[in-house]
């Protein structure tokens, strides 16, 4: 059985990651690539803020703090964007939820 490898990338690795992806799906110019890693990398650093912040802090609330960060960031890519790739990453991000609720789906209901 394998095992899954747990790795920690720093977030200029992840936002690296992040912008790659767009840069692919999109076909970012060179300036907006620069633009978006800078709001991924952004994202990165205060993610991992709130993942390292006190354990005092309700898991609710970090979730929420998640939540809003995530926003801000996607909220910050969309102005980087022109109209074309705006549709394309609207239906990119449609097409990425659904294919996670179906990872989260419970097996029967997919079986059933």
């Amino acid at each position: 059985m394998a095992t899954a490898q747990v790795t920690t990338k720093s977030p200029e690795r992840r936002a690296a990651h992040h912008t790659k992806a767009l840069q692919k799906k999109l076909n970012l110019s060179q300036e907006q690539a620069a633009q978006v890693n800078a709001v991924f990398l952004t994202q990165a650093i205060r993610m991992d803020s709130l993942k390292n912040s006190s354990p005092a802090v309700d898991k609710k609330g970090k979730q929420l703090a998640a939540k809003s960060i995530r926003l801000a960031t996607k909220k910050q890519v969309l102005a980087v964007l022109n109209d074309e790739q705006k549709t394309k990453f609207a239906k990119w991000e449609k097409a990425h939820k659904e294919k996670h609720k179906e990872r989260k789906a419970p097996k029967d209901a997919v079986e059933g």
